[in-house]
């Protein structure tokens, strides 16, 4: 190799590891900054009045004109609407009517309860600091519950997995939900906040009652995954996919190279496997006729009505017509889109693998792996081709390098 040649090798090396140190720096400082996270709670909640509490720790109370009192053991602070501002009482004195009210923790842990009055609602507890202020365009409250992001995450994989499943489950699912989180960490921006507590977002009904999902989602502190360029992933989870998972492009028409198909056997055997449907023949007839210019002269052949998946496909296709499955699934709200149509009398029957999407990660196959013995960062790679898990704390000296 002559000098030139070896020059020409070692610039674009140099200039490859600029960029890819670039990329990490970036990602870096944006997680830097996303270690306290927003999130609307109680949201589409029309709130007018509700109770704070401690749980646990201290907390002050500051408004738009400052300091207004601290208050911990169980104190109790109502809040109410009153002519677009927040009336605040506790049980012996009025404090007055503000535009915002902030309870912020000012103890090593923090933790509060709030229940709302109108409408009536249960106790929930929260972590760390809570918002208040009224909604821009309507007569009612705005909770942002301004929390740490692995407090909010051990929040969300309780809340979307429950407290059943095995420790090295949910440092995956901590894991995942991190990812996800901070990769759509803008999603609420407009109004306000980060993310909201319903499931397009991540469900997030509380603070975590497990000490292990808590333990989890310390344990795995600053992790996230991310693909080959250094981006954060789109880490999509579903509940079963029925023996195969899905490509992403199959879903959402968007083909990322760690979304790929891959044979599951591990969930072949959980909850929500297998799936029966039933529709009155004269009802399908109609829907393929009216909505898809089914032939009206094949519809009486039972043969013509039959359809059966091979693997996991993109289309109901018969008759020159094509039907894209998960249009099916949305309209008939099915379980997924893996399906058998069978006619049995009058009528037609769906039998049906998996619940949810089936892009991603199958929520009761990595439980069942994990079940097994196999570890959390085995279970990430069987499902999510070609990634890294990056700790971003152990990424810092980049930064003074670069």
């Amino acid at each position: 190799m002559n000098k030139t040649i070896l020059l020409s090798y070692y610039f674009c090396t140099v200039f490859k590891l600029k960029l890819f140190l670039f990329a990490i720096v970036a990602l870096t400082s944006f997680i830097s900054k996303a270690e306290i996270v927003n999130i609307g709670i109680l949201y589409q909640t029309k709130i007018t009045s509700f109770i704070f509490s401690p749980e646990k720790g201290k907390y002050t109370i500051y408004t738009e004109t400052g300091k207004l009192t601290d208050i911990e053991n169980d104190e109790i602070i109502q809040l109410s609407y009153s002519n677009g501002e927040i009336l605040v009482k506790s049980l012996d004195k009025d404090y007055g009517s503000f535009k915002k009210v902030r309870f912020i923790g000012t103890a090593w842990e923090n933790s509060f309860k709030i229940k709302t009055n109108n409408p009536a609602g249960k106790i929930k507890f929260y972590d760390d600091n809570l918002l208040v202020k009224v909604h821009n365009y309507d007569s009612y409250f705005q909770l942002i519950n301004n929390i740490d992001i692995d407090n909010y995450v051990g929040g969300v994989v309780e809340s979307e997995v429950g407290r059943s499943p095995p420790p090295e489950y949910f440092k995956l699912q901590a894991i995942i939900c991190r990812t996800y989180a901070l990769k759509n960490i803008d999603r609420h921006q407009a109004e306000g906040f980060s993310l909201c507590d319903k499931v397009h977002c991540q469900a997030y009904n509380s603070k975590p009652k497990s000490a292990l999902i808590k333990d989890a989602a310390l344990e795995t502190k600053g992790v996230v995954i991310v693909d080959s360029d250094i981006n954060l992933i789109t880490a999509t989870f579903y509940s079963n996919c029925g023996g195969q998972t899905a490509n992403s492009e199959e879903v959402w028409r968007q083909s990322l190279y760690y979304l790929r198909s891959v044979k599951d056997t591990f969930c072949l055997n959980e909850n929500n496997a297998v799936w029966t449907k039933k529709i009155p023949k004269t009802d399908w007839i109609n829907y393929l006729s009216s909505k898809h210019k089914y032939p009206q002269e094949e519809l009486s052949h039972e043969c013509s009505l039959e359809y059966f998946q091979n693997c996991r496909e993109q289309n109901f296709e018969k008759q020159n017509i094509k039907i894209p499955l998960v249009d099916i699934r949305s309209d008939w709200r099915l379980k997924s889109a893996q399906f058998d149509i069978i006619p049995k009398g009058n009528e037609i029957v769906l039998q049906g693998k998996g619940f949810g999407h089936g892009v991603g990660l199958c929520q009761e196959g990595a439980m069942r792996m994990a079940k097994l013995g196999y570890s959390y960062a085995q279970i990430l790679h069987f499902y999510y081709k070609d990634v890294h898990m990056i700790n971003l704390e152990s990424l810092d000296f980049f930064k003074q390098d670069f």
